[in-house]
């Protein structure tokens, strides 16, 4: 038996470190990204072994899945001895919104657009408008997007806030400060030194699949709790930790055999 690369020991480490494991969590992380492109279902028996990879004990697993088919996210379906599951058409819904901000291809920002909020904007309708293309909020009332946002900036400018037609020159202590805690560096420095040894190592095509599932969970956890990849930040990790996945990602779906749906992720 192939022993398993540390990066991967230290990945599942910390996963059961972050306190209690949402276990549910994890199993929509294996469904998206290896059931999804391998035509959307995935056996109890591998989803098991996946987890049994991840020091995730079988009855947690079989909680989990009882969660999430009561909560109408997942769908079973017994052929013959064989027990599947899927993404139900709710689950699936959900699950391609996210997709489209957890592998979306890196790319660098050089432009963006300031705006400050009135006192007393309602920050969460504010987030609601530009849920698609959700703004970097410095020190509660300073709003940063992509210049490519502008006209969709504009047309709100009126009633929100007022925008600016230039950047600052520099970025106060204080508004790195009212952003940058929210983010786990430590993850963040994990993901990337993980994928330095993953690059350089070798791996069996299990392992492959599990260090897709690990790095995914972690940065869909990322990504979706503060879905602004690129920022006007110089030590600003995430768009880092994107570039560092899809730098590996390709060899894992070489390594671990995986469908071409999955080939166009990250590009």
């Amino acid at each position: 038996m192939s022993q398993t690369p540390a990066a991967l020991r230290d990945l599942t480490r910390h996963l059961h470190a972050q306190g209690r494991l949402r276990v549910w969590s994890v199993i929509v992380t294996i469904l998206g990204e290896i059931a999804q492109p391998e035509g959307g279902k995935i056996s109890m028996a591998s989803l098991l072994e996946i987890c049994a990879a991840l020091n995730i004990e079988p009855q947690a697993v079989r909680t989990a899945m009882s969660r999430l088919s009561k909560d109408g996210l997942v769908a079973g379906k017994r052929e013959g001895r064989t027990a599947h599951y899927q993404f139900s058409p709710q689950g699936l819904a959900e699950y391609c919104r996210a997709a489209t901000v957890i592998y979306a291809a890196p790319k660098s920002l050089v432009d963006w657009v300031f705006a400050f909020a009135a006192e007393g904007a309602d920050a969460a309708e504010l987030q609601k408008t530009f849920a698609s293309n959700p703004p970097l909020v410095l020190g509660g009332r300073c709003y940063v997007w992509p210049a490519g946002s502008m006209s969709q900036v504009l047309a709100h400018s009126d009633a929100d806030f007022m925008v600016f037609d230039c950047q600052p020159l520099a970025l106060s202590n204080w508004a790195k400060a009212s952003v940058l805690p929210a983010l786990n560096a430590k993850t963040c420095q994990r993901i990337g030194t993980c994928c330095q040894d993953l690059r350089d190592g070798e791996m069996t095509p299990d392992q492959a699949r599990v260090a897709r599932v690990l790095l995914i969970h972690f940065w869909r956890r990322l990504v979706l709790r503060y879905p602004t990849v690129q920022a006007p930040i110089p030590d600003w990790p995430l768009g880092q930790v994107q570039r560092d996945i899809a730098g590996l990602y390709p060899k894992l779906l070489r390594i671990s055999g995986a469908g071409n749906r999955a080939k166009t992720r990250f590009q």
